[in-house]
């Protein structure tokens, strides 16, 4: 699994890596505050729904939860990589990492 720092998703997002960056809150939280472009999974609904969307082995896959210190995005991630996908990462620290770094979110609000 990658570690990819706030900063590096937005290097990357900048130059127009293709990627899925996916968002584990639950869907009210998605709703008020997500990283831009993110598409949502619910952590809870994670093992059922994400052969749905997720469906490019080896396209580059990036997960996060709201603070995501090895949790959602890395339980997530192994249940990827255990399934085949190559290219699976998660978002140091989070959302709370990505909002810390000054970048903006999509969604009601900023905080």
């Amino acid at each position: 699994m990658m570690e990819v720092t706030p900063q590096r998703l937005k290097e990357e997002v900048e130059k127009g890596t293709s990627m899925s960056i996916v968002d584990l809150q639950d869907a009210h939280e998605y709703e008020h505050s997500h990283i831009p472009g993110a598409v949502n999974i619910e952590f809870e609904k994670f093992e059922v729904e994400y052969t749905d969307i997720l469906r490019d082995k080896d396209q580059t896959i990036v997960l996060y939860g709201e603070y995501d210190e090895l949790g959602k995005g890395s339980e997530s991630a192994s249940t990827l990589e255990a399934a085949g996908y190559t290219k699976v990462g998660r978002v140091v620290g989070g959302l709370m990492g990505w909002k810390e770094a000054g970048y903006p979110t999509d969604g009601g609000r900023e905080s």
